[in-house]
């Protein structure tokens, strides 16, 4: 039995699907432990990281997307000093962005969420590298192993009866700025090559900001929910939508990962493979649906105050679904040199996210913000599958000439 044991847990750490959806599952966790602070503190523990993430978002230039539709050759030959002064630039950007949005929020602290923001867009520089060089596992592992001290900080926490979020706030964020030292020092040496090359005539800028323009747009669909639940709601709601939300994009781990495989995707026969890939994201969606509202409903049992997280998880399952198929199929038309395309779908969308959001919030709260989002996600798929049908073929040179990805995550053949 034990060896049996061993063995799945060899495996587990050898998948870097496993990895990415444990570091989630880790999340998970932190997310479920925080119900034992009163919806109040909740509430400011969750507009603050929200406020970061948002920071994160915005401020990234999406280096994860744009340097796996790249490649490797260009991260190893091309990409010179001017490159990484613009990736570097993403941590006091998205410092100053997250404290806008804590400030907008009304409910947040501002200092933690950009110093959080900075450590969040730190780490997310080497990982980017380390993920476009194919080391996916490797990446993944260390999330898994930072995502997992949150939770264990979190239980001394409950064990020592603290209720204040700003301690549970500190320990996220010294959490944030361990995982950026240990990226630095496994993925960095990539990075330091770049400082000592010269820029090439074409940084792919262009390319740079349309990638990054599409996913700013996605950012406000996403989560300018939370923020405008936040300012017109106050923080009890607010930490019962977000936990719901929460809850539902866990069962999103495999598109996250299916995406990143059909970016990198460049070998002959990839269209082929699209179909298969969604299937498979789309199963695990729904499977991981089922199991997230049982959790939901076990936590409105043995809780109070985070009763209606329920319905709201019922509703936002249909949010996981078209999550899921708008992720891959936009990888596949990024993938194909369709950022423009993708770009313009969602700011189209965007849009009506911030105008629709913040209108329903203030007259129809949680519920109504719920169903908005489920609408504009499904019309976003929806648009997405449109324009990718139509695309003829590839608009653009591919990036470089990159090695074939093996079914499985995190493997270069």
């Amino acid at each position: 039995m034990t060896r049996q044991l061993r063995g799945s847990v060899r495996r587990a750490t050898g998948s870097a699907t496993l990895m990415y959806v444990s570091a989630l599952a880790m999340s998970g966790v932190a997310i479920l432990l925080s119900v034992a602070l009163p919806p109040t503190e909740r509430g400011l523990l969750v507009a603050t990281t929200t406020s970061a993430a948002t920071g994160v978002a915005v401020g990234g230039l999406s280096l994860e997307t744009f340097l796996l539709a790249q490649g490797r050759q260009w991260l190893d030959e091309s990409a010179g000093r001017r490159s990484l002064a613009i990736y570097t630039a993403t941590v006091p950007l998205t410092a100053a962005l997250a404290w806008i949005f804590a400030r907008y929020s009304e409910e947040a602290t501002p200092a933690i969420a950009a110093a959080g923001a900075a450590c969040i867009a730190a780490s997310n520089i080497p990982a980017a590298a380390g993920l476009t060089l194919g080391r996916f596992l490797s990446v993944y592992r260390y999330r898994a192993a930072f995502a997992a001290t949150a939770p264990a900080l979190y239980v001394l926490l409950i064990l020592a009866s603290v209720e204040d979020a700003q301690l549970w706030l500190l320990a996220w964020l010294g959490c944030q700025a361990l995982m950026a030292v240990a990226l630095w020092t496994k993925h960095g040496l990539s990075l330091t090559r770049m400082a000592r090359r010269a820029s090439p005539p074409e940084e792919r800028v262009a390319r740079l900001g349309l990638t990054h323009a599409g996913a700013v747009a996605q950012v406000f669909t996403y989560r300018f929910d939370q923020l405008a639940l936040a300012r017109y709601q106050g923080p009890d709601v607010l930490a019962v939508y977000s936990l719901a939300v929460a809850a539902i994009e866990f069962t999103q781990a495999g598109a996250v990962v299916a995406a990143q495989r059909t970016l990198g995707d460049h070998a002959d026969g990839s269209a082929q493979r699209l179909n298969a890939v969604l299937r498979r994201a789309l199963y695990l969606a729904v499977g991981m649906g089922v199991l997230v509202l049982i959790g939901l409903a076990g936590i409105g049992v043995i809780t109070s105050g985070y009763e209606a997280a329920l319905l709201l998880g019922l509703v936002l399952v249909a949010r996981s679904i078209a999550v899921t198929v708008g992720k891959i199929l936009s990888a596949r038309l990024v993938n194909l040199g369709g950022e423009r395309a993708t770009a313009a779908i969602a700011a189209g969308t965007a849009v009506v996210a911030i105008v629709g959001y913040s209108l329903t919030a203030a007259e129809f709260g949680a519920v109504g913000v719920a169903l908005l989002s489920v609408v504009l996600f499904a019309l976003h798929s929806t648009v997405t599958a449109v324009a990718l049908r139509k695309w003829s073929g590839p608009r653009f040179a591919p990036a470089s000439a990159t090695s074939p990805v093996n079914s499985e995550v995190g493997t270069v053949a």
